[in-house]
């Protein structure tokens, strides 16, 4: 689910990046959307999307000896936090016999356990691309394919600043998406 959140950070400026206010103010956001992207997800706020607005900066404070300048900034930021029972559409990157593993935005590993899927059959391949889940009406779950879900679960992984989820086909509504944008021939 997309939040947004209100968020203070320090931004280190090294001298080479100073100059006049303008340039100073634009290296300062710059700093700070390279310092998350670089930190991409917590386990506190999720995966981090969008700076939406800039509240505060303040002025800058020289380190002696360094030469560096901090500024604090205060903004505001668009994050995406996995939540359990939540309902999300994704699309399917790997099948397997035991199930498979689909993406939804910055969440790029769901796992959808066989156990998870009431009604679905394995039809294996000679490639491994090509393995499909399928149920007693026709619909077929293979790579690219899009599936409505339930998150069941999920796990920050901290070495990997990125979560984990777990979800499930089993419900009202949740399974396999029809393909809207491929017109059926006329007859």
């Amino acid at each position: 689910m997309f939040f947004e959140i209100a968020m203070r950070r320090q931004v280190v400026l090294v001298p080479h990046e100073l100059g006049n206010h303008l340039h100073t103010r634009r290296a300062v956001f710059r700093r700070l959307l390279l310092d998350l992207d670089t930190l991409s997800c917590s386990e506190d706020h999720g995966y981090y999307v969008a700076v939406t607005t800039i509240e505060n900066l303040s002025e800058g404070v020289i380190r002696s000896g360094s030469g560096s300048v901090v500024y604090w900034i205060d903004f505001k930021c668009i994050v995406y936090m996995p939540v359990a029972k939540e309902i999300v559409e994704a699309q399917v990157s790997k099948v397997t016999g035991m199930g498979f593993f689909a993406d939804c935005g910055p969440l790029d590993e769901i796992m959808v356990a066989s156990r998870e899927m009431n009604g679905f059959e394995f039809r294996p391949a000679e490639v491994a691309t090509f393995n499909r889940w399928k149920d007693l009406s026709g619909n077929e779950i293979g790579v690219n394919a899009v599936v409505r879900l339930q998150i069941i679960g999920f796990k920050y992984i901290p070495g990997e600043r990125r979560f984990r989820a777990v979800g499930t086909l089993n419900g009202n509504f949740l399974g396999h998406l029809p393909d809207f944008g491929k017109k059926e021939p006329s007859i």
